[in-house]
């Protein structure tokens, strides 16, 4: 999913200097300790450090910053959770982790 966001992100003429990818919540938390953004897109589901954690971390270091969740977890009680959380949006990750 992050590699399909990436490549539509560099389509709307965002360059890779403006664009950063972390590939678990630690570094995630890491690049947000040590840099400013805009806009974050997390999946609930990563490894080490589960998504949710990294987003209410986020909240408190990067108040500001426009929080996009993704997961194939849609059900209403989870997103009701993210919102409650501070999410800004949620989408619906379509492609499977493969085990």
């Amino acid at each position: 999913m992050r590699a399909v966001l990436v490549k539509h992100l560099l389509a709307i003429g965002l360059t890779k200097n403006e664009i950063q990818e972390a590939h678990n919540g630690t570094e995630a938390l890491r690049k947000l300790k040590s840099d400013t953004f805009d806009v974050l897109l997390l999946d609930i589901v990563t490894d080490g450090i589960d998504g949710i954690s990294v987003l209410k971390e986020a909240k408190k270091i990067q108040p500001n910053a426009r929080i996009v969740m993704c997961s194939s977890l849609s059900e209403s009680k989870i997103v009701k959770e993210l919102i409650d959380l501070g999410i800004n949006d949620f989408i619906v990750n379509l492609f499977q982790r493969k085990s």
